[in-house]
C-alpha cells in the first residue's frame, strides 16, 4: 500500500468516528487490552506565551503493560510517517483505535509509555507525522496527552463533552475510570455504573464466563450491547436486536436488555455492531432468558392475585403494575393466558381465570371496581349489590381500563365500571294507564317477533334519582328483598332474555305515553322499535304494526 493510499485511509478512519470525543472510548479500550486496572482522565489549561487564549491539555493515563520500541514501531505508528521517512503501512487494531485522537483536531499528541525498564516518548503532529525518542527514566503504563490551543471559555464545554463521552461509552468498564477537571471547581468524578436496575423481581441474569445477559421488563425499553464492559451500542431493541424483536413481538415495548459478550463485533470505527453469527447466537440466548422472565412475571401476578383476605389498594397498585407488563406478553402466552388465575374477583374475594370469568358472566358485561378499602359511596353501594347477587366484579380502577379492556375483548363483552352498571329498581305496581298501554303493547309486539323475544317480559319501575339507564332498558339480575337488582343498559347477548325494566322517567316512555292518544299507531311502533334496537334484536316492522292494530282494535 502506497503512502498516498495509507494517508487516504488514515483520513477516512479519523472521519468515521461519530463524535470527536469517541477517542476516549478507544483509549480506554487500549488500556483494558494492556491489562490496566484504572484510567485517569485529567483536563487542564495552560496559558499561552502571547496571552491569547490557553492550551487545553487533556491527558489519559493508565497502569497497563505499556509499550516497548517493538510495539511502538509495529502497532502504534505504522499508519504514520516519521520525520525521517515517508514509509507508512497498515496497523493492527491498537493503531487504528489510536488514530481516533485526531478527530479532536489537536495541535499535538504526546504519548509517554514504557515496558520492561524502557521509557519512550512519541509526539504526533496534525500532518500525521511523528517523532520518537527514548527517555532516560523508565515509564510505567501509558499516558496519552492531547494539546489544543483555543479560548479559555472553551474549557467548560470540553469538560462536559469529556464527561459525557466517558459516561456514554465507559461507565460499565471493568476498571476504575476517573475524570478530573483542573480548570473548574468540580471534584474528582468516578465514572462507574452497573445494570442494577435490571435485577430484582422482573429482571433475570445469565452469566457464563465472559458472557453476561441481563433482561428486565420495564420502561423505557432499551438495549445496551457491550464487550468487556465497553459500550458498543445503545438504542431500541428493534434497532439493535431485530431477530429478538421479531420473536417477542409486542414484548419489545417493555424490554430492557444488557449484553456483555466477546461474541459481539463492530465495524472498524466501532460505529455499528455487526449482525454476524455471534450476534445471532446472542439474540437466541436472550430469547431463552426472556421466556424464563415471562414465567417469573406470571408467577408474581398469580401469587399477588391469590393473596388471602380483603383486597387492598396496595395490592391493586401492584396488580396493575404487573398487568401492565403482562399486557405486552399476551402473544407468546396465547391460549394459556385464559387458564391463568391472574384476575382478582372482588365479590368472592378470590383469584379467577379469564376462562372461568367468561363462563360466570355468560355474555354479560365485565364489571370492575377499585379496591374496597377506599371507595366512594356510589361505588361501595354498587359493589355491595354485586356481592348480594353474586355478580363477578374484577379489581381495577379507571386507569386500568386499558389492560382490563383486552380481557373484555377476549371474552367478547363490554367493560363497565360497577357503579355505572348495577342499581336497584323499585317495581311500579300500577303504572299510569298510558304508560301501561305502551308497555303492554311493546311486550306483546316483541313476543310476536319470536326467537329470543318470545318469552320476554317488560316491566316499569323507578330507578334512584341520578341513576337513569343510559340505554333505555335495564335487565333484571336478581331480587334483593323488595327491590330488584338490574344491570343498566342492554342485557346479556346469550341465552333467553331476562325480564326487562324501563324507568318510569325514561324520556322515550314519557313521550310515547303522551302521544299515544293523539297518534297511537306511530307512537307505539316507534317505542317498540326503539326497545327492540336496545335489545339488539331485529324485528319485522310490518308484523309489529299488525300486532299493534290488533291490540288497539280490541282483538288482543
Amino acid at each position: 500500500m502506497s503512502a498516498t493510499e495509507v494517508q487516504a485511509l488514515l483520513e477516512r478512519l479519523v472521519a468515521q468516528f461519530a463524535s470527536p470525543y469517541d477517542f476516549l472510548r478507544e483509549l480506554v479500550q487500549n488500556s483494558m487490552d494492556a491489562g490496566s486496572d484504572r484510567v485517569e482522565v485529567v483536563l487542564d489549561g495552560e496559558p499561552t506565551d502571547d496571552g491569547d487564549g490557553v492550551v487545553h491539555v487533556l491527558s489519559i493515563a493508565d497502569t497497563g503493560g505499556g509499550m516497548d520500541e517493538a510495539i511502538i514501531d509495529g502497532e502504534l505508528t505504522r499508519l504514520f510517517a516519521s520525520t525521517k521517512s515517508d514509509d507508512r503501512t497498515m496497523a493492527g487494531g491498537f493503531g487504528i483505535g489510536f488514530v481516533s485522537v485526531f478527530a479532536w483536531q489537536p495541535d499535538a499528541v504526546l504519548v509517554q509509555t514504557g515496558r520492561a525498564g524502557e521509557g519512550w516518548e512519541v509526539v504526533f503532529y496534525p500532518d500525521r507525522r511523528f517523532e520518537k525518542r527514548r527517555l532516560q527514566v523508565p515509564v510505567e503504563g501509558t499516558t496519552v496527552t492531547l494539546l489544543r490551543r483555543g479560548p479559555a471559555s472553551e474549557g467548560p464545554r470540553i469538560a462536559e463533552a469529556v464527561r459525557d463521552s466517558l459516561w456514554r461509552w465507559c461507565r460499565y468498564c471493568r476498571l476504575e475510570i476517573t475524570f478530573e477537571d483542573l480548570t473548574g471547581d468540580q471534584p474528582l468524578e468516578l465514572i462507574q455504573d452497573s445494570p442494577a436496575a435490571l435485577e430484582g423481581e422482573l429482571g433475570l441474569s445469565e452469566v457464563a464466563g465472559d458472557h453476561a445477559i441481563r433482561v428486565a421488563f420495564g420502561v423505557p425499553p432499551r438495549a445496551t450491547l457491550l464487550r468487556r464492559g465497553l459500550i458498543l451500542a445503545e438504542g431500541s431493541v428493534g434497532e439493535l436486536l431485530p431477530e429478538l424483536a421479531a420473536a417477542i413481538g409486542e414484548g419489545r415495548e417493555h424490554l430492557q436488555v444488557w449484553v456483555d459478550s466477546p461474541s459481539l463485533h463492530t465495524t472498524l470505527a466501532r460505529d455499528k455492531v455487526m449482525k454476524d453469527a455471534g450476534h445471532g447466537l446472542i439474540e437466541r440466548r436472550i430469547i431463552a432468558v426472556v421466556d424464563a422472565l415471562r414465567g417469573r412475571l406470571v408467577a408474581a401476578l398469580v401469587a399477588n392475585t391469590a393473596a388471602a383476605g380483603p383486597w387492598t389498594s396496595a395490592q391493586q397498585r401492584r396488580h396493575a403494575f404487573l398487568h401492565g407488563h403482562l399486557a405486552r406478553e399476551r402473544g407468546p402466552l396465547g391460549p394459556r393466558l385464559g387458564e391463568l388465575a391472574v384476575l382478582r374477583e372482588l365479590t368472592g374475594e378470590r383469584a379467577i381465570t379469564p376462562a372461568a370469568l367468561g363462563r360466570a358472566l355468560a355474555g354479560r358485561p365485565l364489571l370492575h371496581a377499585p379496591a374496597p378499602d377506599a371507595l366512594p359511596a356510589a361505588v361501595a353501594e354498587a359493589l355491595g349489590l354485586a356481592r348480594a347477587v353474586a355478580y363477578p366484579v374484577i379489581a381495577g380502577d379507571d386507569d386500568d381500563r386499558t389492560w382490563l379492556g383486552r380481557f373484555a375483548a377476549d371474552l367478547g363483552i363490554a367493560l363497565v365500571p360497577v357503579e355505572r352498571a348495577l342499581a336497584t329498581i323499585t317495581p311500579i305496581a300500577e303504572p299510569e294507564p298510558a304508560a301501561e298501554l305502551v308497555r303492554a303493547v311493546a311486550e306483546r309486539s316483541l313476543r310476536g317477533s319470536g326467537g329470543r323475544l318470545a318469552g320476554i317480559e317488560v316491566a316499569i319501575g323507578e330507578l334512584p334519582k341520578g341513576r337513569g339507564s343510559p340505554a333505555l332498558i335495564s335487565s333484571e339480575v336478581a331480587r334483593a328483598g323488595e327491590a330488584v337488582v338490574v344491570l343498566l343498559g342492554a342485557p346479556a347477548p346469550q341465552g333467553p332474555l331476562p325480564r326487562i325494566w324501563i324507568d318510569q322517567d325514561e324520556p322515550l316512555l314519557r313521550v310515547a305515553a303522551k302521544a299515544v292518544k293523539a297518534a297511537p299507531r306511530p307512537s307505539l311502533l316507534a317505542f317498540t322499535a326503539a326497545l327492540a334496537g336496545a335489545l339488539g334484536q331485529a324485528i319485522d316492522v310490518g308484523e309489529v304494526a299488525q300486532t299493534i292494530d290488533t291490540i288497539l282494535g280490541g282483538g288482543g
